[in-house]
């Protein structure tokens, strides 16, 4: 039993007490005895802590990371958590470990949850002046370089008032030492309250180690200001016990004061009248937690391996003594990405997108027959249109427009044979004085993948089909203007939807297992020549940057066209 307090309240003297009890399952309640009444607060305490130390895609690296979330670890679990923890997720890995950890452990009522996140945080500010606060994954790149895909591949707070909501759990706090607007909360100073039967009501608390567009060193002076506070320095009133508005009075005090005034920490609760009047315990009275059974071993997360893949592309790293979390990332001229145009005449332009050579595993084995057989496939480097070709290009070189959706010059030019495409290069390798083809099924795929940069996704440039490419749900039965979408890695866009792409292979569903491995040119023969990509027309499956179809080179369909293709 921990020493009592009495307190005066409006309407009656409160005898607040807290205890701590053994429990079967290796976890100890926690109650507290308001006004001689035993109270359970919580039956279970569980963490989920959220590292990223090894960015790779134009942030900075922060190792302190690492020691940061296995102190933290330690801190909570003598404090009676039990602790799982992520290192480095991607996207789909920082999503799933929400989701895994809210099922499993946020729909009881009296548990007690607690979210950590170490990492970069970033704010968007809209042209409509709201700010969008992100935490980022270990892949997401610098949107200084691409906002889009980077808000595509980050996690936005509003995700995280999704989850917020979603718990059943009584308590819940959200810890984050990383910099980014508060768009959850109104950010306040924490005023310590009274323990009171309103401490038992739900709440979701939020800290964050500092506000918008300030930087926090990567040895976390708030990581290390959290663990004192939990142990016992933010005890104002020294009734054994601190509550969340304790942790972030303490906090938002002594972080500016050890941060020289460069870090001021935020704190508040969800904007919600009905989780916004509770507040966290931490009980202090560490000998009682003492367990009667062996602490539980905490899982240890890491993103699920991916289809083999090229390697991705060095990360930006700066000197460890400038390493920050920053609400802004590094400002350096993104890599060289070699570009070229092809001049149609004198303004019209195809651009074209460099693709360093390079071997990855062509093919899915989830996918069709035609495309089950994985295989290692090694190609030179070429260079391949950043869009399809237009209508407005495609007159240009031809003087005619074959196309079914005419209601736009940019719009891809569609209803053309294989041989019709063929024609067009013909004519475009002999204006330019260069030599364009379409490119084979090994290219179409490797450029569609992202090439050496690829990482991993199953459409052309996401994972949530969406953002990239138009389809039967969105596309409202017709081709849209090129471009509009999100590009892939390599900046090229609508590789999965808009129209079918013409490649220069015939087509055979048992090729992958005869394909030799150095730039393969598909099969001698045939009746049929492969189209890629999908179109406005089919679900996302036929979106996939595997999927692979045949048509008769006759063929004019109005969801199939090409892209052009020029060796280096």
């Amino acid at each position: 039993m921990v020493g009592k307090k009495l307190r005066m309240c409006i309407f009656c003297y409160l005898s607040v007490s807290l205890s701590i009890f053994a429990q079967n399952r290796g976890m100890k309640p926690v109650e507290l005895n308001l006004d001689g009444k035993p109270t359970t607060l919580y039956q279970k305490s569980y963490a989920l802590l959220i590292g990223v130390a090894d960015y790779n895609n134009g942030w900075s690296q922060l190792p302190g990371v690492k020691e940061e979330i296995s102190t933290i670890k330690n801190a909570l679990e003598a404090n009676g958590f039990q602790v799982d923890v992520v290192m480095n997720p991607d996207k789909y890995s920082l999503d799933k470990s929400f989701t895994d950890f809210i099922t499993r452990c946020g729909q009881a009522i009296d548990n007690r949850l607690l979210f950590y996140f170490a990492g970069h945080g970033y704010t968007v500010k809209t042209n409509y002046g709201e700010e969008l606060g992100y935490i980022v994954p270990v892949d997401a790149p610098n949107p200084n370089y691409d906002l889009a895909k980077f808000q595509s591949q980050s996690m936005e707070m509003a995700q995280i008032e999704i989850y917020a909501r979603r718990l059943q759990a009584k308590h819940a706090m959200f810890v984050f030492d990383a910099c980014f607007s508060g768009s959850l909360f109104t950010s306040t100073r924490a005023v310590p309250a009274i323990i009171n039967y309103k401490t038992t009501l739900p709440v979701r608390q939020f800290i964050t180690s500092g506000s918008a567009d300030e930087m926090v060193p990567d040895k976390s002076v708030f990581g290390e200001q959290f663990i004192r506070a939990i142990n016992g320095e933010a005890d104002m009133d020294k009734d054994s016990f601190v509550t969340g508005s304790e942790l972030a009075d303490f906090l938002q005090s002594t972080v500016v004061n050890y941060s020289k005034n460069s870090q001021h920490p935020q704190y508040g609760k969800i904007r919600s009248p009905n989780l916004d009047k509770g507040d966290f315990v931490f009980p202090l009275n560490q000998e009682d937690f003492t367990m009667t059974t062996p602490a539980p071993v905490a899982k240890t997360y890491e993103p699920p391996p991916a289809e083999p893949r090229p390697v991705a592309p060095a990360p930006v790293v700066q000197p460890t003594t400038n390493l920050v979390r920053n609400n802004t990332p590094p400002k350096e001229n993104p890599p060289a990405v070699k570009s070229m145009e092809a001049s149609l005449g004198a303004a019209e332009t195809i651009p074209l997108v460099f693709v360093e050579g390079g071997t990855f595993q062509m093919g899915d084995r989830k996918g069709g027959s035609e495309e089950s057989y994985v295989h290692p496939v090694s190609l030179k480097s070429f260079y391949i249109g950043k869009y399809e070709v237009t209508q407005k290009q495609w007159k240009e070189i031809t003087g005619s427009n074959p196309s079914a959706f005419t209601q736009c010059d940019d719009c891809p030019v569609e209803r053309i044979s294989y041989d019709d495409a063929r024609l067009f290069l013909l004519k475009l390798s002999e204006k330019t004085g260069k030599k364009y083809r379409l490119p084979t099924e090994a290219e179409w795929e490797f450029a569609a993948r992202g090439g050496i940069k690829s990482i991993g996704f199953p459409y052309a440039g996401a994972r949530d089909v969406e953002y990239i490419a138009w389809f039967d749900d969105n596309a409202n039965k017709s081709t849209h203007i090129v471009g509009k979408k999100q590009p892939n890695e390599l900046g090229i866009y609508d590789m999965s939807g808009n129209i079918y792409e013409w490649c220069a292979d015939y087509f055979n569903e048992k090729y992958y297992k005869i394909s030799p491995m150095n730039n393969p040119g598909g099969p001698s023969s045939g009746e049929v020549r492969v189209i890629r990509g999908g179109s406005w027309k089919y679900n996302p499956k036929g979106l996939k940057v595997t999927h692979r179809m045949g048509i008769r080179p006759t063929a004019r369909y109005g969801d199939v066209g090409f892209r052009v293709v020029r060796e280096e």
